[in-house]
């Protein structure tokens, strides 16, 4: 089986190699698929120069942007790439990102029908300039797509973009390398004070609902009155609302802190050192910080969400609450703390290597592709 990914997106690099580190999680997944035996890979990019190389058994093709046909806002049609891909002959074409509807009709036109093209969600939201009718459209151009849960592609369908008739996979729509730092090392090391210690890792941006989670640790001192949870995050424009609520909360008068940036490199040390991560997004593609955490062996708390729902495995890995909801939330973080066990932690590693890590990742997205090669004869 010949795989061709496609990456739409431009990026702006010196050379080839160090367009790839500014996207590290696209030649991850490609040099793990490429690990399943009987899978031949090869990536095509945009770039501002022609560059061929090739990197941990997987071929990259760079090829100068054709500017002649502008489409979709600024997005154009990249000729040569699409040149290159129906001279390659693949299987499957691998299309990333579904803000490409124009470019995935263009294609398909010059792959003709024999090519499984398939689509892959990257936690975009249904919208744009372009009317659903259309997006729908041209999206018929494509034999499937990837969301990591399939609740996330029902937003799509009710927007009526996709069609619920048409073939949707589960497959994560990324993994992590991180591993268990030692726990005693890790937790003298980053000093996460509390019993339990909880850790909260993301934007204080609306997007991932920063309120809730400390509202309704709140709630849960009243179970747990040793616990204390810190807050890891970069981008905060949300900042003066949490100080605000934390002020006028004398029960979290210091049990939280907020930590502000954590360079990505130390993060697996504070997820190692936390009894519980906390996330309470009401919306995500996937969410790194609970893959992470779940690789690092981290029992977690997170909002009943559908990418949640497929990362906890509908809630076998890690307690579910309501969106917005701190009560519930209290009471997850209570019945999470409850259990708390070298098993538990285990428990979590074994699920992440069985289900979210990047061989895993790599089997979802194989036995896609195989599926839709099966049924393209019928269709």
């Amino acid at each position: 089986m010949h795989v061709v990914h496609l990456s739409l997106g431009f990026v702006r690099a010196e050379d080839g190699s160090a367009f790839l580190d500014r996207i590290p999680v696209l030649p991850r997944l490609c040099e793990e698929t490429a690990r399943v035996p009987g899978v031949r890979v090869t990536v095509l990019g945009r770039f501002d120069r022609d560059e061929d190389l090739r990197r941990n058994g997987v071929d990259y093709r760079f090829r100068v942007d054709d500017p002649a046909l502008l489409l979709a806002g600024r997005r154009t049609i990249p000729f040569s790439l699409f040149r290159l891909a129906r001279e390659l002959r693949p299987d499957v074409v691998h299309v990333h990102g579904l803000l490409f509807p124009v470019q995935t009709a263009a294609l398909r036109a010059f792959l003709g029908r024999r090519p499984v093209v398939v689509v892959q969600h990257h936690g975009e939201r249904p919208g744009g300039r372009m009317r659903p009718a259309s997006q729908r459209l041209l999206f018929r151009a494509a034999d499937g797509f990837l969301f990591t849960a399939r609740g996330i592609a029902a937003e799509w369908v009710g927007a009526k973009i996709l069609d619920e008739s048409w073939p949707v996979y589960e497959v994560v729509e990324a993994s992590t390398d991180f591993v268990p730092a030692p726990r005693d090392e890790a937790r003298e090391k980053r000093g996460l004070p509390g019993s339990p210690a909880l850790l909260w890792v993301g934007r204080l941006h609306e997007k991932k609902d920063p309120m809730t989670a400390p509202a309704g640790f709140a709630k849960a001192l009243e179970a747990l009155p040793g616990a204390h949870l810190t807050m890891a995050f970069r981008e905060a424009p949300l900042l003066p609302e949490v100080r605000a609520f934390l002020e006028g909360t004398p029960a979290l008068a210091g049990r939280v802190h907020l930590a502000g940036e954590v360079a990505h490199a130390e993060l697996a040390a504070y997820f190692s050192a936390a009894d519980l991560f906390l996330t309470s997004s009401p919306a995500e593609g996937s969410n790194f910080a609970l893959l992470e955490a779940f690789a690092c062996g981290t029992p977690s708390v997170a909002s009943d969400i559908p990418a949640h729902r497929a990362l906890t495995g509908d809630g076998v890995a890690g307690e579910l609450f309501g969106v917005g909801d701190p009560r519930a939330c209290a009471r997850a973080i209570v019945a999470a703390a409850g259990r708390l066990s070298g098993d538990a932690r285990r428990n979590v590693r074994r699920h992440f290597d069985e289900h979210l890590s990047w061989p895993a990742v790599a089997r979802q997205a194989v036995g896609s592709y195989g599926r839709l090669l099966a049924g393209k004869g019928r269709r």
